[in-house]
Formats: C-alpha cells, structure tokens, sequence
C-alpha cells in the first residue's frame, strides 16, 4: 500500500475592493481550491476572499487551527500588502504567492510587492504564475517540501550499535542533525538488540519465518538461521515502536552482518527505513525519499559502470524491500557475502524511473546529490539488490560532479521522479543541493 505525503495548504484569494477583477474574488477562490485539490493536497479555504483585516485574521485563525503546512495566497487583483503580514500574525508558515494573467487586475505587480515584503522580513516563500502545467508541479513540489521539511522536525531516529569503523564518512554529529534538519537521535546498544532477540519466543518467530519463506522464490539458508533473522525484525520493531522511531541506522559491519539484513527489508515493506553501517545520514535520506515516493528504498553502494550507455550498477549487501524485486519468484533468501552466515535479501531490482539521494556532512558542510534516471532490467550481477540505472548525462560528468563535491559512496534510491521535491526541500534546509540533469 502506497502512503503519500499529503500536505495541508491554507488557501486565501486576496483582492482589494477599488481594483478591476475584484468581482472575480469568489469565483477565484473556488477554482484555485478545485486545482490544489486535483494536484493531491489537503485544502483548508479561507471562508471568504480577503480583502481587509478582519477577513485576513478569520483566514489566519482557520488555517492555525486546520494545521496547514503552508498558506497560498492567490491574488484575484493587486492588493495592500499589510493584509499578508495579518494572515501570517497567528500562522508563521511559508507561502505561496500566485499571480494571474491580466493587465488591469494588478495581480502580478501585486505578487511582486508582497514579494518584496517577505523578503524584507526574511519569511520563506515561492512566487507561481498562471495554472500552466509547469506550474502547478511547482506549487506540488514546493507544499510537500514543506511538509516533509516540518515532519523531519519532529522525527526520531535510532542509531543501533555504532558507526562502521573505518567509514569517518559517515560520522554523524547529532546536534547538526538537530539544528539543520530536524530528526533527533536515539542511540540504542547492539546488546540491548542481542537481549530483545533472546526475548522472542520461539513460536512466534516459527510463524513468522513461515510468513517469510512464502513471500519468496528460493531459501537458500539453514532454518535456525532464518529463525534468527525474523527474531531480530521483531525486536527491531519492537525497539522502533517502544521508542516511537521512524527509522533506523544499524551498525551491522561486521558485528551484525547477516543477522539484520532481512529485518531491514521487512522493516522497509512496513514503512520503516533502515540504513546500514551506521550511517545516520543515509537513513534521513531514505526517509526522505519514502515520505516522498510512499515505497521501500533502496540502500546502495555505487559498484560499476557502462560507459556505452551512461548507466550505473548499485548494490548492498541485501536488505530491499521484497516489493522492489522485479519478480517474486527471483527472491532469494541467502547467507551475506563475505560473513557467509546469516540471511540476507538476494533479488534484481525492478525497472522504472527512480531518484538516487546522497546526502553527507554536518553542520554547515551538509550537502546532497539528487539526480533521476532509469532503472533498466539487470541480472544478478552481484549477491545483493543490484539496480541499474540509465542516467541522464554520462559516467564521466557524473563522477566528476560526485568527486567535485566530496559526496560519499551511500546511495538511497527511490522509484519515482521527486528531484523538485528535494531540490526545494534543500533550498528549505539551507542545504547545499547538486541537482545533476540534462541542459
């Protein structure tokens, strides 16, 4: 099941009463709803168009209460820009402001002051013009940044275990995660992990190691240690639910390899992310991407690639969401590579469009690579959830750009097209963000 950021918008049309087209407020109002409704988000209407304090207040006090994430702000005329700053006096959220064609309604020149204001007063917003398709993917775009920007600060992630040592990279400095982005950290031991896995009862991982073994085309593991693995998903689901987490960064190499790999391809089907080696930056990647896509992520490394065809060979050790496979019966269940125990998730990955999200660095030096492309049918080229990916500008400008950067060797990938999204989500950040893409 698809779960979808929805974004609550507030939506005002403002007008003033001397101005030609203000007798099209109401009509406005109506319509601009009916398109913000036919792109996804939750609309909360301002009752009437506003025109004066008392109506910019009534607005202000109902998005307030409806929770809005944003507000937009359609102008039917050109109007006094005071009337923005009361709607924002009881909800300090970002803004849209969106201009009509018309040369005697003042609708654009309108924009452009009220423009000018926010920025004076250092409030976040977008200016939009018109209904042309463009623009409506940009007010899509930017209302679930917001939204996505808003829920990272109230997010709780678990660091299980440590970091990898050796892998500096993915250090995480959890007062920068904080300030800049929003999730908080909860460290949790890998013994407090081994006890909860002891605390199982066997029964219960019999019945859902038999749940697993039927989801997949091959077991290729020893029976105790696939009781194992499904014991340490649901102690990790239990830590998760305990400790309200929407995610997970696991310090499986080499202490865990093998033991969480399939607890985290479980946890992904259930909406959860879990990242590897310890890397909190790469799990609030992958949250990004799930609360934008609605589906499992995948975790990868870069690993090869094809000139011939500017495509790239990702991979992990196998830890997918079973839905990412291109086909059920080509699930494997096996030990993981180099430990050559446990169990992990062996499948080519599926085709489609999807957007590979790198993100690194603390404080002032966060930075995040997004660029989509294609995912091509691939083969098991390597005992993982290998994906290949057509890109849009060839190997040699993107590594380049990789390198130019300093961006890390972790790749969350998600299906789906979200570049816009994340692009805004970074400017929303203070986020340096490269956005590599065909000119």
């Amino acid at each position: 099941m698809v779960k979808m950021l929805k974004p609550k918008i507030g939506l005002a049309v403002i007008y003033h009463p001397y101005e030609e087209g203000a007798e099209g407020a109401p009509k406005l109002l109506d319509k601009t709803g009916r398109i913000l409704e036919s792109l996804g988000l939750s609309v909360i209407s301002s009752d009437c168009p506003v025109h004066d304090e008392r109506t910019a207040t009534l607005a202000s006090r109902k998005f307030k209460e409806g929770g809005a994430d944003l507000i937009c702000l359609a102008l039917a005329t050109w109007s006094s820009d005071h009337l923005v700053l009361d709607i924002l006096e009881n909800l300090d959220a970002p803004v849209i402001t969106w201009a009509f064609p018309g040369i005697n309604t003042g609708s654009l020149c309108g924009c452009q002051q009220i423009d000018c204001v926010l920025r004076e007063l250092g409030k976040e917003y977008v200016f939009i013009y018109g209904d042309a398709p463009h623009a409506l993917k940009d007010i899509w775009s930017y209302s679930r940044a917001v939204a996505l920007g808003k829920k990272l600060r109230t997010i709780r992630l678990g660091l299980v275990g440590h970091r990898t040592e050796g892998m500096t990279e993915v250090a995480c400095d959890e007062l920068a995660l904080k300030s800049v982005i929003g999730p908080r950290l909860v460290y949790i031991g890998s013994d407090k992990l081994r006890e909860a896995i002891q605390g199982i009862p066997d029964d219960e991982a019999e019945d859902k190691w038999q749940e697993v073994i039927e989801k997949v085309g091959k077991v290729n593991v020893k029976k105790q240690e696939g009781l194992y693995s499904v014991k340490a998903f649901m102690a990790l689901k239990h830590i998760v639910l305990e400790d309200d987490l929407a995610g997970l960064a696991t310090g499986c190499y080499p202490d865990l390899m093998g033991i969480v790999c399939l607890a985290h391809s479980l946890l992904g089907e259930e909406g959860v992310m879990a990242s590897c080696e310890g890397d909190v930056n790469s799990a609030v990647a992958m949250l990004m991407l799930y609360e934008l896509t609605g589906k499992p992520v995948h975790n990868t490394d870069l690993l090869d690639i094809h000139e011939r065809d500017n495509s790239a060979v990702f991979s992990h050790c196998g830890s997918s969401g079973f839905s990412l496979a291109e086909r059920r019966a080509d699930i494997e269940l096996a030990p993981v590579r180099l430990a050559n125990s446990g169990v992990c998730v062996l499948f080519p990955s599926r085709p489609g469009t999807v957007t590979l999200l790198n993100l690194v660095g603390r404080k002032d030096t966060y930075r995040m690579f997004v660029i989509t492309g294609q995912a091509v049918p691939t083969k098991m080229v390597f005992p993982g959830n290998p994906i290949r990916v057509k890109m849009p500008i060839s190997m040699d400008e993107f590594l380049r750009e990789v390198a130019r950067y300093g961006f890390g060797h972790h790749w969350m990938i998600g299906y789906g097209d979200v570049r816009g999204e994340l692009l805004q989500l970074g400017h929303l950040l203070g986020i340096k963000t490269v956005l590599a893409q065909k000119v």
